[in-house]
C-alpha cells in the first residue's frame, strides 16, 4: 500500500513536467524506476525486509520516473507529427 501511495505521489510531478517546457532525458526516467524494482525484488526474494518509509520513497522516485517517461515520449510523438 505504501509503494502505491508513493507512486501516486510521484505522479504529482506530471503536470509540472508537462506544462513547464523542460526536456529531460528518457534514460533518467528509466533509471528512476530502478530503485523500486530493486527494493521490490529483494523483498520478494526474501533477501531483506523492506519498510513502509522505504517503499513510499522508492514509489515516489518511480512515479517521478514514470512521469518523465510519459512526458518525454509524448513530446517525441508530437514532434514526429508536426
Amino acid at each position: 500500500m505504501s509503494r502505491c501511495k508513493g507512486i501516486s505521489a510521484g505522479y504529482l510531478f506530471f503536470p509540472i513536467l508537462f506544462f513547464i517546457d523542460i526536456h529531460i532525458s528518457i534514460l533518467l526516467g528509466l533509471f528512476l524506476n530502478i530503485p523500486m524494482i530493486i527494493d521490490g525484488l529483494t523483498q520478494k526474494l526474501k533477501f531483506r525486509m523492506s519498510n513502509n518509509g522505504l517503499r513510499f520513497l522508492t514509489g515516489v522516485i518511480c512515479g517521478l520516473g514514470q512521469s518523465i517517461l510519459i512526458v518525454s515520449i509524448s513530446d517525441y510523438i508530437v514532434s514526429l507529427i508536426q
